[in-house]
């Protein structure tokens, strides 16, 4: 498939496809995503694409074939993520009271292209470790390895 660079997002963003998995993920998880896919997340979610180098119809065609597994992932992806949010260290008498602490994984809404980042990661995590921590390595992503490790223990929850 050959497409403008900036567009590879919005190819698989625009998808019928991948409207209904989002759709069914901000309902499961009670997450709020941006209505609009702005231009500036398209760019940034394109050179996610060519920095995984995984191809677009690979990707759209793990999107359509396996989107039980890729919603499974995100669920368990969104769910490790809470449970590290709940889990930070404060100091003795300055931890945030409940209310408080949901209030704060509240704030703001996700981009339209966190579930091409999901996309990504599991393809990655199918082609085996090494593809993955290249691409979290470029990606300058904390703690490459045992992010590594968590996405490929998080893939294998389909």
């Amino acid at each position: 498939m050959v497409v403008d660079g900036d567009s590879l997002a919005e190819n698989i963003i625009g998808s019928s496809a991948y409207k209904k998995l989002l759709a069914d993920l901000v309902g499961a998880a009670g997450i709020e995503v941006e209505s609009e896919y702005a231009e500036v997340f398209a760019r940034l979610d394109s050179a996610k694409i060519v920095k995984s180098k995984v191809d677009v119809d690979d990707l759209m065609s793990i999107l359509t074939d396996k989107m039980d597994l890729i919603r499974q992932y995100s669920l368990s992806k969104f769910q490790a993520l809470s449970d590290e949010d709940d889990e930070e260290e404060y100091p003795a008498g300055a931890e945030p009271s409940d209310d408080e602490k949901s209030k704060i994984l509240s704030i703001g809404k996700y981009s339209q292209g966190f579930l091409l980042t999901n996309l990504i990661e599991y393809a990655l995590a199918m082609s085996g470790r090494e593809r993955l921590l290249e691409y979290i390595k470029l990606s300058r992503i904390p703690h490459a390895k045992k992010y590594a490790d968590q996405v490929i223990n998080l893939s294998k929850l389909g």
